[in-house]
């Protein structure tokens, strides 16, 4: 037996599949009218507004609905954090938040990377952006996307250029094509490393495991 709300799952799928993107929102809200507290639809709502129409206020309206329904619903949670930490009004909120999560899901590297992010830019405390970037790398050392955050942490805010280079250069042999990172690359050299012909052969087998 279909779960309730599947078919306005589907079929708002299908309209966002094509384009439809108002068509598929009217879908899941009809469908609401009916079934407010059905949080999978919510969900669905939720993520329409603010990924395909770019409405983060009324997308958060959405994930706060359904976290007053259910406080465990934790990608919904996950979801709000990814929008609150781009705003310092929220610090205090999203903090509270990250509180719940984290310990729950300690291999969670995508919401720990996010958490880096957010103590970087928002909170400015470098030191726990640091130790969220370093244990991401730890655990995932070719993930590219990691490395260059916690490179971009090291030159930029600590100022730690010899170890931030070295991340740059693992990233760069991870993804030789990266544009991003030998642009990195290039500038620091110019700024800090000129007339030095950089670490020397073999460094990098220590940084990937």
């Amino acid at each position: 037996m279909a779960e309730p709300g599947y078919e306005a799952r589907r079929k708002a799928e299908n309209q966002r599949a094509s384009g439809n993107i108002d068509g598929a929102i009217e879908t899941l809200e009809a469908y609401l009218y009916t079934d407010p507290h059905n949080c999978r639809v919510r969900m669905d709502l939720a993520r329409l507004y603010i990924i395909e129409k770019d409405n983060k206020d009324f997308g958060m309206v959405q994930l706060d609905a359904i976290l007053d329904i259910d406080p465990e619903y934790d990608d919904a949670r996950k979801a709000l954090v990814s929008v609150l930490k781009n705003n310092k009004r929220y610090n205090k909120e999203t903090c509270e938040h990250f509180d719940i999560l984290l310990p729950k899901y300690p291999n969670d590297l995508a919401l720990l990377h996010t958490y880096g992010t957010f103590c970087r830019e928002q909170l400015l405390d470098f030191d726990k952006a640091r130790e969220a970037f370093e244990t991401c790398v730890e655990k995932e050392p070719k993930n590219v996307m990691y490395r260059l955050s916690l490179a971009s942490l090291l030159v930029n805010d600590l100022r730690m250029y010899d170890t931030g280079r070295e991340h740059l250069m693992v990233a760069n042999q991870l993804q030789p094509g990266n544009k991003k990172t030998q642009d990195a690359l290039k500038r620091l050299q110019k700024k800090k490393f000129q007339g030095d012909k950089g670490p020397k052969k073999g460094f990098l087998t220590r940084f990937v495991k």
